[in-house]
């Protein structure tokens, strides 16, 4: 793709996380029994900064794989709300068709799975320059992929009530033995995916001088940020 053309994807992708999340937001204005508000923030701010911030990356470093990461973390984000509000919606007043409504619920349980475990691996393993150290590390790439797909899947499959949404089953459950154990083997390797990404950045700190050390700095702070976000909007 030339230069030009990825300019127009990545900010065409920031105009298409704006459309979902206001989308999501005339949802829930028209729902009586509104999502928590300090929720919508936080997802309107996770959703803004990481399409944002990709963008950016993406616009001026097209061959970078953290713009993209962090625009289509941005953008599931903005999906992931507007699931969210349609389900608030649709479980409010009834109206629509029923498996857009149970579909939408169930998406919303899982949806912040891509734009909080991709992050917190596949950024941490390329960041700066979007790139691994070494083959070395591919082991850790794969942990991460197959343990954030796994859960996805296992968690999606799973029998009974949706989280959060405990009137209603899991229209997609199924009653499987290979389930459990399928599930706590995607959290084993999702766990080898984090703390290994995490070496990765360290080490990447220990070797970098000058801007990039720099930018690792910025990193870390954007980081702490964020998790604090997550404490502050996750207390009732």
């Amino acid at each position: 793709m030339s230069p030009r053309g990825s300019r127009r994807l990545a900010w065409g992708l920031v105009v298409l996380a704006l459309l979902f999340l206001s989308v999501a937001e005339a949802l829930a204005l028209a729902t009586e029994s509104r999502a928590d508000p300090g929720r919508e923030v936080f997802i309107w701010v996770i959703a803004l900064v990481f399409s944002g911030v990709g963008a950016l990356i993406a616009s001026r470093q097209p061959d970078n794989a953290i713009g993209w990461l962090f625009l289509w973390a941005g953008v599931a984000a903005a999906i992931g709300s507007l699931a969210s509000s349609y389900a608030d919606y649709w479980v409010d007043s009834g109206d629509g068709p029923a498996r857009l409504g149970k579909t939408a619920a169930w998406y919303g349980d899982l949806s912040w799975i891509p734009f909080i475990l991709v992050p917190s691996t596949f950024v941490l393993l390329l960041f700066p320059n979007g790139r691994l150290l070494s083959r070395r590390w591919r082991p850790v790439a794969w942990c991460a992929a197959l343990g954030i797909a796994g859960g996805f899947v296992t968690q999606g499959l799973h029998s009974g009530r949706l989280e959060d949404y405990p009137q209603l089953p899991n229209p997609y459950g199924v009653e499987s033995p290979v389930l459990e154990p399928l599930s706590g083997l995607a959290l084993l390797l999702l766990a080898i995916g984090i703390v290994g990404s995490s070496a990765s950045l360290i080490v990447r700190f220990r070797r970098a001088r000058g801007a990039q050390r720099q930018q690792m700095k910025w990193l870390a702070f954007a980081g702490a940020i964020a998790g604090t976000c997550v404490i502050v909007f996750s207390v009732p």
